[in-house]
């Protein structure tokens, strides 16, 4: 078991599985109950920081999701991927430089490119 969580550390996985829940629950919980009940703010602007938040957080959620399977899944599925950098990291990268919607949108796209005739370098 050791050996197949080589190259993603556990910081990591804390920081983009764990971190996200606990963040959203706290913020849920800090708006809840000290927010809406003492201090009279319009709703609009609750959702507007509500939509904001929960975009950063399935981003981060996405991408240590991303890392758990790359940390737990067999070798012999990993490294059947025809491209460089791997579909995973891939996803990784296009989720960090055009972030959640965009970035999931191009690591579907290549991972629906995964076929023989295709294959070589590619970077988001």
């Amino acid at each position: 078991m050791r050996k197949q969580i080589r190259e993603i550390k556990i910081i990591d996985l804390f920081k983009y599985l764990l971190l996200p829940i606990i963040i959203a629950v706290l913020l849920w919980t800090l708006v809840r109950y000290l927010v809406l009940e003492y201090v009279p703010i319009p709703h609009w602007i609750f959702y507007v920081v509500a939509g904001v938040a929960s975009y950063f957080i399935l981003k981060y959620f996405t991408i240590g999701t991303v890392l758990a399977y790359k940390a737990f899944a067999p070798l012999s599925v990993r490294s059947r991927c025809r491209f460089q950098p791997t579909c995973s990291t891939y996803m990784i990268m296009a989720i960090q430089k055009y972030g959640f919607a965009f970035g999931v949108y191009k690591g579907i796209r290549r991972l629906l490119r995964c076929k023989p005739p295709n294959g070589g370098v590619d970077y988001p």
